[in-house]
């Protein structure tokens, strides 16, 4: 889940944002991350909102959850757009011509409370529970 609002009109390619794991992942019935373990998660693409109209586009990808035994690779990736102000650029033309023109869309946005699906990378495994060695 994104933690904080990340959108077009600030984020650049290679910021990091924070996520937080919404429900637990079991491994043989064995919780191995809870609620609210931190995650992260990486601007991938950004495209700004444009003049006519035109709305922004964000891109994401997740990076990695910590677990008790380190960092866990994560893959998946989100995308989003921002509206287009179509109804906007037509009234702007109409009211001031070419200025007109200059209304832009809306901004992509991960809002805070996004739910952002990810996967254990592929080829990386789960680390098992630690031994317990009792004397």
């Amino acid at each position: 889940m994104v933690v904080k609002e990340v959108n077009s009109r600030t984020a650049k390619v290679g910021d990091r944002f924070k996520l937080r794991v919404n429900a637990p992942v079991s491994v043989d019935g064995v919780a191995i991350i809870p609620i609210g373990a931190p995650a992260w998660g990486e601007i991938i693409s950004v495209g700004a909102s444009g003049s006519a109209g035109g709305g922004g586009r964000l891109g994401a990808r997740l990076l990695n959850v910590e677990t008790r035994w380190g960092p866990l690779p994560l893959s998946g990736t989100r995308g989003t757009e921002g509206s287009s102000n179509t109804a906007g650029v037509v009234l702007g033309v109409l009211g001031f011509g070419l200025l007109g023109l200059l209304n832009k869309g809306g901004n992509a946005t991960l809002k805070a409370g996004d739910i952002f699906k990810g996967y254990i990378a592929e080829g990386e495994a789960p680390a098992s529970a630690p031994l317990t060695i009792q004397s």
